[in-house]
């Protein structure tokens, strides 16, 4: 076998991206949480070249081979190889995932992963296709935050994220599933944990990653609208409303804003429903302390205006045992609950 380097292009067959992102731009840019690539390959070694063009926010990377982790790493500033597998046995295949943990960071819009080249020893191959596509719309709690970190950790770093151990990557395994996620750390659908009303996932939701501002974002394609034919979802999940809820907690305002939050969600169910005609919508609510029950009327509501295909999905509250860094749960709660996501979306699937 020889050494191949392929640049990485929206137009390679072998590689299957994944993740919201400009597929016209050269190279192409991980902005969202679990974005990145995937290949299948027979060979010893496989190298990719990645950039980070901003020293600041770190970014880090996963490698999985056959769907299990086999290295994590940061991305340091400036372009360089990086080694995904070596020493394999030449005549063996194997599936490839390499993907961002990391979140989008809008205070540092310049923050981002570019996907310059792949270089193998060996030879590709035709990757299978996944079974469904899965949609997750988010804040903290779908961008892993946390997860990662020891319990009763205070750090806000980016080590501490992650799209493996992240409930929608079981959910997805269950499904044999190509998912994208749009999750956003404090973010909600009317405003952030500060009532911020600026900071929202309905407005963001059109956009290729609307929550990143300012002119770097702008170079790589992160304020185009979304092109929803090119990736559309069989299933959308929302899991939003916690920072809604903290927003009106900051203000002391739950009953003058109880109303602006449910038609909010309602609105945004509207605008999945009408981007996604086909996908089933399931709404995760929030924890019992931060009011369940506001997403649950939206449901509810949008249900009673005739949106078929339509359903809500309760988890287990998270206590002292399944706590990460910050008061989020950790890998092990988000396995747990992502498998029980699963096993729900194959019911609505299948019925």
């Amino acid at each position: 076998m020889s050494f191949q380097t392929f640049e990485i292009t929206a137009g390679m067959p072998e590689i299957r991206l994944m993740g919201r992102m400009d597929k016209t731009q050269k190279p192409l840019a991980l902005d969202w949480t679990g974005s990145g690539m995937e290949f299948r390959f027979r060979g010893t070694d496989a190298w990719a070249k990645l950039e980070a063009p901003a020293a600041t926010s770190i970014m880090w990377m996963i490698v999985l081979a056959d769907g299990q982790p086999i290295t994590r790493f940061p991305v340091e500033p400036g372009i360089r190889m990086y080694p995904l597998l070596l020493g394999l046995e030449a005549e063996q295949e194997r599936t490839v995932t390499l993907m961002k943990e990391t979140q989008c960071m809008p205070d540092n819009s310049a923050a981002t992963v570019l996907l310059h080249s792949l270089r193998i020893d060996g030879e590709l191959l035709e990757l299978p296709a996944r079974e469904h596509r899965i949609e997750f719309i988010g804040d903290s709690l779908t961008s892993g935050e946390g997860a990662l970190a020891a319990r009763d950790n205070m750090e806000w770093v980016t080590p501490w994220f992650t799209a493996r151990g992240n409930y929608s990557w079981y959910a997805c395994e269950a499904l044999n599933a190509e998912r994208s996620i749009l999750s956003q750390s404090g973010w909600g659908v009317c405003w952030d944990w500060q009532h911020n009303e600026a900071n929202n996932l309905y407005d963001a939701y059109e956009y290729t990653a609307g929550v990143l501002r300012g002119p770097e974002a702008e170079t790589r394609g992160c304020r185009k609208l979304w092109d929803f034919s090119s990736w559309q979802p069989d299933i959308v999940c929302i899991r939003l409303l916690t920072n809604d809820n903290n927003g009106m907690n900051d203000r002391q305002s739950f009953e003058k804003d109880r109303e602006t939050v449910i038609q909010g969600a309602v609105k945004l169910i509207r605008k999945v429903r009408k981007y996604n005609p086909e996908a089933k919508i399931v709404w995760i609510l929030p924890g019992t302390d931060c009011h369940p029950e506001l997403a649950a009327e939206a449901v509810e509501r949008a249900q009673a205006e005739g949106m078929k295909e339509l359903y809500s999905f309760a988890v287990p509250d998270y206590d002292e045992e399944d706590m990460g860094a910050r008061w989020h749960p950790n890998a092990e709660y988000n396995r747990k609950i992502g498998e029980m996501l699963g096993e729900f979306l194959k019911e609505i699937q299948n019925s």
